[in-house]
């Protein structure tokens, strides 16, 4: 039984991916458990390992062995269709999936820097942003820095009661954090006192009248977390709600780079954030609820492929090579752009809503013709060696994702 477990692993492709996520996914899929949020992507992924013919296995933290060098994968048999663990060889390729590290984060790490010294390549150079860390760096390069709102690592309470005389509206960020966690809005009030909200399960508004107590109201909320201290976007609405942006970007199998869609995110009314919005392919928007003329679509896609462009090149000048990145942006009332955050770790679930199965399924085709891409060109990944953002714009310039088919809206505009 266990020449042949061997010989059969001998057998497989060349690269390996794994694919890097929690032990309760893991669990989940030993189970036989598919009810679950991220089932959907991990169904994508293996289809699209078919059609790469890319070999793929899951992994967690209690599954890697460095001793032996070897990882009990979970892998999908597709003679009893069901998910099953076997003893596989360390990955050519490793894709990170899990969430920001929080308390395992030393043994996220550990494991990410074992991999990359016994020669596995990243399809990303980083598995998380810290936010401050991004701003600060991307303030460094003139290209990027006219697309950063002002932003401040927050020390004390002066910190953000200079924003406050400054800005009629702050945000407060964790330094790490996804899907709209760790996320707190300030306003000035006219007849005086703050109002603050913030997203919890539910949107939650209160008001105080002291900025003493508005300091308590936000110690209880990050308590020793840490975060910055962002001037708020006037941002385009519809009527009582913000709308921002998801740009999903991914290498291919050439290393090229591509727009594969543009959603803009609809928030619940009053709400801080756009998490569990409405989302729309990016031209749809323009045209139905903003009113935009065929000309003025044409100027604004270029005008944000030109940004995202810039954005991405910066990032990958900053940490290394990425075969996507999730890029969160505004617009404000005067059609200007502002970058948000990005994101490395991308559930897509905009572009799933918004965009149609077959660009969905590419979302998850790319990065694995990308790993093959890095695999055979190892010499070229996670280097510092980066094409110029012009070139780049003009590689993608005839297909930036924007005339990619959305889903059919039934929904009347506002």
């Amino acid at each position: 039984m266990h020449k042949r477990r061997v010989s059969v692993i001998l057998q497989l492709k060349r690269p390996i991916v794994g694919v890097f996520v929690t032990n309760a996914v893991i669990r989940r899929l030993n189970n036989q458990y598919y009810d679950f949020r991220g089932y959907p992507r991990i169904k994508e992924l293996f289809k699209a390992s078919k059609e790469a013919e890319v070999p793929v296995y899951y992994f967690s933290i209690p599954d890697f062995d460095y001793i032996n060098k070897k990882i009990r994968g979970t892998y999908f048999d597709e003679r009893s269709l069901t998910w099953k663990k076997r003893i596989f060889p360390l990955p050519d390729v490793l894709y990170t999936r899990r969430g920001a590290p929080g308390r395992s984060g030393m043994m996220v790490e550990f494991i990410e820097r074992s991999l990359a010294h016994l020669n596995t390549v990243n399809i990303n150079a980083k598995s998380f942003f810290d936010k401050w860390d991004v701003y600060d760096k991307l303030q460094q390069i003139p290209a990027a820095r006219k697309y950063l709102p002002p932003t401040r690592f927050y020390k004390d309470p002066q910190d953000l009661l200079n924003f406050l005389n400054d800005f009629d509206t702050v945000y407060l960020k964790g330094i790490r954090g996804g899907r709209g966690r760790w996320i707190f809005r300030v306003r000035k009030l006219a007849q005086g006192g703050y109002e603050y909200s913030y997203f919890v399960n539910e949107v939650t508004v209160g008001r105080v009248q002291h900025f003493r107590d508005l300091v308590r109201v936000v110690r209880r909320f990050f308590k020793k977390r840490k975060f910055v201290i962002q001037a708020g976007i006037d941002l385009i609405k519809l009527e009582d709600s913000n709308i921002d942006f998801r740009a999903e970007l991914q290498r291919d199998g050439e290393g090229k780079l591509t727009i594969l869609g543009v959603s803009a995110r609809i928030a619940h009314k009053g709400a801080p954030i756009t998490i569990h919005s409405d989302a729309y392919p990016i031209e749809q928007f323009l045209r139905e609820f903003l009113h935009y003329s065929d000309q003025q679509i044409l100027e604004y896609k270029e005008k944000i492929t030109r940004f995202l462009g810039i954005m991405y090149i910066a990032l990958e000048r900053v940490y290394g090579t990425f075969g996507e990145i999730g890029i969160d942006f505004g617009i404000d009332k005067s059609g200007e752009i502002w970058f948000i955050e990005p994101n490395s770790r991308s559930a897509k679930v905009s572009l799933m809503k918004a965009y149609d199965a077959d660009t969905f399924y590419q979302a998850f085709l790319n990065p694995l013709k990308f790993a093959k891409y890095l695999h055979f060109n190892k010499s070229k990944s996670n280097r510092g060696e980066r094409d110029d953002a012009t070139e780049v714009l003009y590689q993608y310039r005839e297909d930036t994702g924007f005339n990619r088919r959305g889903k059919t809206s039934t929904k009347k505009s506002h």
